[in-house]
């Protein structure tokens, strides 16, 4: 019983607390929200008042400037010129955001100038007697009219007007208009209070605008009127302005001690907030004394709970000691401040170095302390702290796992997630036998790779041989005399076998991008020249379809930039060909832009446009996929591996650029080839190529080539023929050193492989050799493609490099390059 009455004891108490400091909150929040709405009507006024005399005082000045304005405007004879005048009042308003309109009038009303065309043909209408009583004034000073609505714009607005004596003499009346809302939209200062009124007034209470404004009582005279005694910006109690609700108002004059601005806050807005503000102070009072009401009797049940659930938290307790020493996993948890609360056996069997160590209350730094030496036994103290630096990092985050391989052999993984209270809790996992599944996987993935990489570099170089032979012996059959059926089935052999030469390269590419070893050559070169050349190239294709193709470049392109004209090229040609492709009727136009870019670079943007089919918008996400195209019915009906896209992307990518498509169906596409590029040397570039173009024309070397493919001996031998050199052809590596020690030539273009010994070989054995041979330029002339094998090439000693089937125009460019390097 005694506890019980002294349960209700302090139930009455609190209680009673709660009554006495709900009545004390009430009566002091209605004080406060009084308060505050005084003061904050007062600083609205005090801020209102200095905008508004800003804004009086600079329109003051503005019509007391007319005269020295109007001067260049008044005739020898003293009339005024209005044309000239009207000019300069129109320049004034402008200038002036607030000033809608200047009129200079005579004292008949009559208008001299005006800013406005309006005000000018009609006149200004200004109330009645407003302008006698400006001119009337003993001394000049600023007037202001009631509002009155513009005939010309169906707007409320008060004119401000002053007399002035032109420099002739003649005495005018000058008046600004200004809009009623301008003012308002001055006097409300974006200032948000609840129920707030701000009233513009006369000494005599006529209303000159408002905010809200009120367009019933605009130009009334409000009763009564603002008393300037009281106008001392400090608030009192009052009915409101625009109401006869009790508001606290506060009022101050301007510096025209004619108009005054005031401020009315009804006090039912100034107290609605505290009003429901005192609703829930009385229901949080009521629910705090029907909770103590409650907690009486819920006290007395808990009492007796009270025993029961001790028990019950033992047993919990000890159910989940069990579960975490049955978890195959180690499990630790630290508290907020970081120190050890539990951990299981597993844990100590995962890291034996913490028997000794691990304890309730235990920093976790002091347990990563103590397993760096076990983890790094031949770590220096550096090291050790840095192991220590990057496990304390992933631990505070509370949302990190690392791996890590132990001193015993094990491999563990960790995941640590931070709790609710701000604790951390730790899950490491024995995966010693996954990870080594992993590095086996691994090791297969690379060797599978590299097995992939050695199949395309045989199947390059076995393809690629007889298609050499086949492009070069047709181009050899297409400068022959032939009949135009003959050509015509001649061209067909040189198209399959160039679209067959496209599917290998693009493969190949593709080959290169999976292993990573795409690569740039970058040099300086002319991008004129190399657009003018892929158009000029694809111009017959385009002829053939009957398609006008354009090419559209400013004058200012660079002359030289810094890049892989050849990769530029391959994405051209892509692009482009596209274009042409799935355009049947129309054009085609390239067109070229540029911008300065920060550091000597350039930003190129190279856009081609088509009049074709377009993409539908369902196939934009898969159109740079490999092997894929617009829809099922593009391969079949316009063929194509769906590569050149995907590889295009790629390069650009590599290049530090972007492709960009906008297309429509039935209307055509757009691909803008955005690449930034470094400023090259143009008069570098222009001797270089002055160099490459004399030697290419010079004919009559003397070169020996070392082909053992009886097909490819004669194309080459006939290629050269053409170009007026002198050839002499061996079979193998061994005949090719013996012969350049026997006879001297200018060149050797070598084959890489080639019975009893191959190209690099020989390449090695002739730079050996003395008595100026080592010196003769090399040009390897290989069906392998791939960018190891060239760098391979090169380090063997060789100074060029060209691929099969052999392109006739870039041999000879190859041929100019080595033979000038070693002239030079």
């Amino acid at each position: 019983m005694r506890v019980q009455a002294a349960i209700w004891g302090v139930v009455t108490l609190f209680v009673a607390a709660t009554i006495a400091a709900t009545a004390s909150l009430v009566a002091r929040g209605e004080r406060d929200a009084v308060r505050e709405s005084e003061a904050k009507a007062e600083r609205f006024v005090s801020g209102a008042e200095a905008a508004l005399n800003r804004t009086l005082l600079g329109v003051d000045v503005l019509l007391a400037g007319i005269d020295s304005l109007l001067r260049p405007a008044v005739r020898p004879d003293g009339s005024l010129n209005a044309p000239h005048a009207n000019q300069l009042l129109l320049d004034l308003t402008s200038r002036h955001l607030l000033v809608r309109d200047v009129a200079v009038l005579a004292d008949d009303g009559s208008v001299l100038a005006a800013a406005q065309p309006n005000s000018q043909r009609m006149g200004v209408d200004l109330p009645k007697g407003f302008a006698a009583d400006v001119l009337a004034q003993s001394a000049p000073q600023l007037a202001i009219s009631a509002p009155v609505v513009n005939f010309a714009t169906s707007e409320r607005v008060l004119y401000f007007a002053r007399p002035l004596r032109l420099a002739s003499g003649r005495s005018v009346l000058v008046v600004g208009e200004v809009p009623a809302s301008l003012l308002a939209t001055i006097l409300s200062q974006a200032i948000e209070i609840r129920g707030l009124v701000v009233t513009f007034e006369r000494e005599d209470g006529q209303l000159l605008t408002s905010v809200p404004p009120d367009e019933r009582l605009m130009g009334q005279k409000l009763s009564p009127p603002l008393d300037l005694r009281q106008a001392t910006g400090v608030s009192q109690r009052a009915p409101g302005r625009l109401g006869a609700a009790p508001a606290i108002v506060v009022s101050r004059p301007t510096l025209y001690r004619s108009v005054m601005i005031a401020a009315s806050i009804p006090l039912d807005a100034a107290l609605a907030e505290w009003r429901r503000e005192r609703g829930d102070i009385l229901k949080v009072a009521a629910a705090f004394i029907a909770m103590f009401m409650a907690a009486g009797g819920f006290i007395q049940w808990q009492m007796a709970r009270l025993g029961g659930a001790r028990s019950e938290v033992a047993r919990a307790k000890a159910t989940l000691d069990q579960a975490l020493e049955a978890m195959a996993d180690g499990f630790l948890l630290c508290d907020a401040d970081d120190r050890v609360v539990a951990w299981n056996r597993r844990y100590l069997e995962i890291f034996p170095w913490l028997r000794d160590v691990i304890g309730v209350g235990v920093p976790f730094q002091t347990l990563a302390g103590a397993i760096a030496p076990a983890l790094l036994p031949e770590g220096n103290e550096e090291e050790r702290r840095a192991w220590l630096e990057r496990r304390m990092a992933i631990h505070a985050s509370g949302n990190g796992m690392y791996e890590q391989e132990l001193a015993h052999g094990m491999v563990v993984h960790a995941i640590e997630r931070r709790t609710p209270d701000g604790g951390v809790v730790s899950v490491t996992r024995d995966i010693t036998a996954a990870e080594r599944a992993l590095a086996r996987a691994k090791a297969a993935a690379e060797a599978a790779n590299e097995s992939k990489s050695q199949f395309l570099a045989a199947m390059s170089h076995e393809i690629r041989t007889p298609l050499n032979g086949v492009l070069g012996m047709n181009g050899l059959l297409l400068n022959t005399p032939l009949t135009p059926e003959q050509r015509r089935y001649a061209e067909l052999i040189r198209s399959s076998g160039q679209t067959l030469l496209t599917v290998i390269n693009d493969i190949l590419d593709l080959a290169k991008i999976e292993a990573g070893r795409m690569e740039l050559e970058i040099v300086e070169f002319d991008p004129s020249a190399t657009l003018d050349e892929v158009v000029s190239l694809l111009s017959v294709r385009a002829q053939a379809k009957g398609l006008a193709m354009n090419l559209k470049m400013p004058h200012d392109v660079p002359r030289a930039l810094r890049g892989d004209p050849s990769r530029l090229r391959q994405v051209l040609f892509n692009l482009i060909g596209n274009a042409l492709k799935f355009t049947e009727q129309g054009n085609v136009d390239i067109e070229v832009s540029h911008r300065p870019l920060p550091e000597e670079r350039v930003e190129m943007t190279i856009a081609v446009r088509d009049t074709g089919i377009g993409i539908a918008p369902d196939a934009m996400p898969k159109l740079f996929d490999r092997f894929m195209q617009a829809d099922a019915t593009t391969a079949r009906r316009y063929g194509g591996t769906g590569l050149g896209l995907a590889i295009s992307r790629e390069i650009v990518d590599l290049m530090g650029g972007r492709i960009e498509v906008d297309s429509a169906v039935g209307v055509g596409s757009t691909f803008r080839v955005i690449v930034p590029m470094v400023r090259g040397d143009a008069e570098r570039l222009s001797a270089a190529e002055s160099t490459l173009h004399a030697g290419a024309d010079m004919g009559g070397l003397r070169i020996l080539v070392a082909e053992d493919n009886g097909v490819n001996q004669i194309l080459i031998k006939a290629i050269l023929d053409q170009m007026g050199h002198y050839s002499d052809i061996v079979g193998n590596g061994i005949e090719a050193v013996q012969q350049v020690q026997s006879t001297h030539y200018d060149l050797v273009l070598m084959d890489i492989q080639m019975p009893e010994m191959d190209g690099e070989a020989a390449t090695r054995a002739i730079r050996s050799l003395t008595d100026g041979v080592a010196s003769i330029p090399i040009i390897a002339m290989t069906a392998n493609a791939m960018v190891e094998h060239r760098e391979a090439y090169l380090a063997s000693g060789m100074d060029d490099y060209v691929s099969k089937p052999i392109n006739a125009k870039a041999l000879a460019a190859a041929i100019a390059r080595a033979t000038s390097r070693n002239t030079v």
